[in-house]
């Protein structure tokens, strides 16, 4: 998934979620979400801005 723009994996991900798509799918792009370090609207978590520091646990 390395060639799919971030903004194109969000949408994606909206997408998949809104049409309840398979579950295997939406975890596979949270996945990818989770590896480029962007957070998913259904836990209720935007992407961190840059000058803010996220700490993961």
């Amino acid at each position: 998934m390395i060639s799919l723009p971030d903004d194109f994996l969000m949408d994606s991900y909206r997408k998949a979620v809104a049409l309840k798509l398979c579950p295997q799918f939406i975890t596979l792009l949270e996945k990818e979400m989770r590896r480029r370090s962007i957070h998913s609207p259904k836990r209720g978590l935007e992407s961190p801005k840059e000058s803010e520091s996220v700490s993961i646990r």
